[in-house]
Formats: C-alpha cells, sequence, structure tokens
C-alpha cells in the first residue's frame, strides 16, 4: 500500500529534553561519520563511561548519522538511547527524532509521556527543568494528517502495536519518516524523522520548569534570566 508523502525544506521544528543530559562532545568533534569508530575506540581508552554516554551508534548506518556540526548530539541521543519499549513510530530496535512544528504541541507530548513514567514510579512533588532544542530538517514524510488515517489503529492513545507495524515498514523502505497528527494537542501535526541526518542545523533555545505534583504536571513555566 502507498501512502501520501510531504516534503519539508529548511522545516523548524521543537524537542523538549530533560536539562540534566549534557551535550556528548564526540558527535560534534568529530567531521566524518565514518570517523566515528575510530575516535569512539581512541577516546574510550581514557573514558571508562563513554559507552554510556553516546549510547549504541553502531545501530545508526554510518551514512545516516549526523556529526560535525554544534548540537547535534541532541539529535544522535534519540537514535543511540532508544526506549527499549519503542514509541508511536520505532521500536526498540531502532529510533527515531520526534519533534513538532510548535513549542506548546512539543510540551504538551512531552507531559503526557512524563506524567506515565512518574507516576508509573511514584515519583514526589517536584521540579522538572526541560531546555528545548531547536532543529531544522529537510525530508520527505509520509503523511498519515488525512481523516482517513486518524480515524485507524494507528492513533491508538495507548497501543502502539500497529503504529510501529507501520514504521517498521517504512523503515524497511528506507523512509525518511512520518508526519502525523498530535494525539496529545489535536489539530496540530508532529514528526518522527528515521534518519539523524535529516537535521541540517541544532541550537538550544528556551528552558522551562515543569511542575509535577506527585500525580500529574500541573503547570509548565518558561524560565528566563532576570
Amino acid at each position: 500500500m502507498s501512502y501520501p508523502t510531504h516534503k519539508f525544506d529548511d522545516q523548524h521544528c521543537y524537542r523538549l529534553i530533560p536539562s540534566k543530559y549534557p551535550p556528548i562532545s564526540l558527535y560534534e568533534d568529530v567531521a566524518d561519520a565514518s570517523q566515528l569508530d575510530a575516535v569512539f575506540a581512541i577516546e574510550a581508552l581514557t573514558n571508562p563511561r563513554l559507552t554510556e554516554e553516546v549510547g549504541n551508534f553502531a545501530s545508526v548506518p554510518v551514512e545516516e548519522r549526523l556529526v560535525g556540526i554544534p548540537h547535534c548530539s541532541y539529535v544522535m541521543a534519540a537514535f543511540t538511547h532508544v526506549n527499549p519499549d519503542g514509541a508511536r513510530f520505532n521500536t526498540a530496535d531502532f529510533g527515531a527524532y520526534y519533534a513538532a512544528p510548535d513549542v506548546h504541541t512539543a510540551i504538551k507530548e512531552t507531559v503526557h509521556h512524563m506524567e506515565r513514567v512518574m507516576g508509573y514510579t511514584q515519583e514526589p512533588a517536584q521540579d522538572i527543568q526541560m531546555r528545548c532544542i531547536d532543529a531544522w530538517f529537510n525530508a520527505e514524510l509520509t503523511d498519515i494528517t488525512d481523516q482517513t488515517y486518524l480515524d485507524s489503529e494507528l492513533y491508538h492513545p495507548t497501543n502502539y502495536s500497529h503504529s510501529q507495524v507501520f514504521a517498521c515498514s517504512l523503515k524497511s523502505e528506507k523512509q525518511d519518516g512520518v508526519v502525523y497528527q498530535s494525539v496529545r494537542h489535536q489539530g496540530y501535526n508532529c514528526y518522527a524523522l528515521f534518519k539523524p541526518n535529516l537535521v541540517t542545523k541544532v541550537c538550544q533555545s528556551k528552558h522551562y520548569s515543569y511542575k509535577w505534583n506527585g500525580k500529574s504536571v500541573n503547570a509548565v513555566f518558561e524560565m528566563q534570566l532576570v
């Protein structure tokens, strides 16, 4: 079955990650993706925690790796530190860079997933600092934003089995990824990129504080220097 596609050029997108995760200089210091394995081997001789920091970059094909640009490690981390359960459009076998063209959509998406994790582990009330990663990408994404797809199991709120099968099919065909409607912010879109090097530019922008009250995230504040 063929699906419609949408071409994006220099598309701006937003992704929120916990501020506790620092950039990984290895990806940014390597100019050529084919040199990454050799540089890693050398660096690992003096940094025993390097494997934990950079994750499993061997799972990312050399021709798809993103290296040598500022903050690219934030993109690579989405592919080298993969949730064992996967997510809507990826499994434990491959990562995806999830982002949104509207920062409020990115916030709503992360709030939902944070509430699931924090609730499951019964974390006490606390403030969680998040940083916004702005990125720009070029890609031709499979477009499932039409109502025909919105009514399908691809958009099940909690069961990702159908959407993961769909994603595996696209991945096997070397497709760039998916543009889909957010399940957490109705009427707004999200992106799932299957290749890190679709991203051409990355920067850090705003910082936010998520207020976890022990049961839910009941407020989100933008943090500013005064």
